[in-house]
């Protein structure tokens, strides 16, 4: 913090007071949220819905192998 000059100094409180203002939530409450709604969402997403997969015209054949 030593080397900034006053203009970075002002921007970096600027930074600071403006997230101060966002309303932020527990991960005790939002990770449950955020899991039950990918559970929710599970049927819509065709890379986990293989009805979806027989549907699409373009989906590989060949398997992906992670070196």
């Amino acid at each position: 913090m030593d080397e900034l000059d006053e203009t970075q100094l002002k921007n970096h409180v600027d930074s600071l007071k403006q997230q101060l203002q966002y309303n932020r939530e527990k991960t005790s409450v939002s990770i449950p949220e955020l899991i039950k709604w990918m559970e929710e969402k599970m049927t819509e997403d065709p890379f986990l819905n293989t009805e979806m997969l027989k549907q699409n015209p373009w989906v590989e054949t060949g398997k992906c192998v992670v070196l």
